[in-house]
């Protein structure tokens, strides 16, 4: 059974992400040991310094989206699983840095798909504190962890249909931000699919 690492990375106007990528493939490969694939576009790929075997899949990224008024490239996590070559993979947010192997733990999961509920802050400020923003309380898809079955295909499904209606789910939950967070997209999708139960 194959086991590997589903990175994003698309360079934006203002922000060189493929510099974060470069530290992000070093940890990985020094602390999970793992595959690693990263979906980029040829215009990013070019700036990517030389990092040993990665695979590369090619997409352009949905354009649209805005974070604080910055381009934000970070729309295209509902094609993780047709992109995905591994049998169980591990989808990270290229700033997601992992200085141990503590994630490796969750690719030997017998569940379809994990998704984090609950995040800390070190700060001890609450920052993370989302319920108040909306009706639905987010999850993290910062990383998470699925396998190719039957279930992980429909909950994906969800989220391209969810993703599709997002400004209509976006108002059903009342959602304070308005552009588009994979967080609220992927709770939105597992609460529909659980019969509207958290």
């Amino acid at each position: 059974m194959t086991k590997g690492v589903l990175l994003f990375c698309f360079d934006s106007q203002d922000v060189a992400y493929h510099k974060i990528l470069e530290r992000s493939v070093t940890l990985i490969k020094k602390n999970l040991q793992l595959e690693i694939t990263v979906v980029t576009n040829f215009e990013t790929f070019k700036n990517i310094k030389p990092l040993g075997f990665i695979n590369y899949k090619f997409i352009e990224p949905e354009k649209g989206n805005t974070k604080l008024g910055k381009e934000w490239n970070n729309v295209d996590r509902h094609l993780a699983y047709e992109l995905s070559p591994y049998d169980t993979t591990l989808v990270m947010d290229i700033d997601y840095f992992c200085f141990t192997d503590n994630l490796l733990q969750f690719l030997d999961t017998t569940y379809d798909f994990l998704i984090p509920k609950k995040v800390f802050d070190l700060t001890h400020r609450n920052t993370f504190h989302q319920r108040v923003w909306s009706m639905i309380p987010m999850v993290w898809a910062t990383v998470f962890v699925f396998r190719k079955t039957k279930k992980a295909k429909q909950i994906f499904d969800m989220i391209k249909y969810v993703k599709k209606y997002y400004a209509h789910f976006n108002n059903l939950y009342r959602i304070f931000a308005k552009n588009y967070r994979n967080d609220y997209v992927f709770a939105i999708a597992l609460q529909q699919l659980n019969g509207f139960v958290n």
